[in-house]
């Protein structure tokens, strides 16, 4: 009987140890401190993504700073050039003309 009553108080000792570690393992503290553990882990690499995320948008900005004065000279120059253009077609026309006359 003494065998059959120590191996009852194993049971009780094993599903308590059990019990208790179950308790432990759902305590909020130990949850915090996987917390913790995984933040001090991933927050550093995830610094680092953003800073580089940081300079890929102000080099992103400062492209699109070039487009948008590239796109405003191409669109000035549509309107100021054609009308040079024809200015000096027309004098170079004449000048052929002149040479032309000048010759016969």
């Amino acid at each position: 009987m003494a065998r059959g009553n120590s191996s009852l108080q194993r049971r009780e000792a094993v599903t308590s140890t059990n019990e208790f570690l179950r308790e432990i393992a759902n305590e909020p503290s130990l949850g915090l401190y996987y917390l913790q553990e995984h933040v001090s882990t991933s927050v550093p690499a995830l610094m680092e993504v953003k800073a580089r995320f940081k300079e890929c948008t102000k080099a992103a900005h400062a492209e699109i700073h070039s487009l948008n004065n590239c796109v405003y000279s191409v669109k000035h120059f549509c309107g100021v050039v054609p009308g040079h253009l024809d200015r000096a077609s027309e004098r170079l026309e004449r000048a052929i003309a002149r040479l032309q006359d000048s010759q016969d």
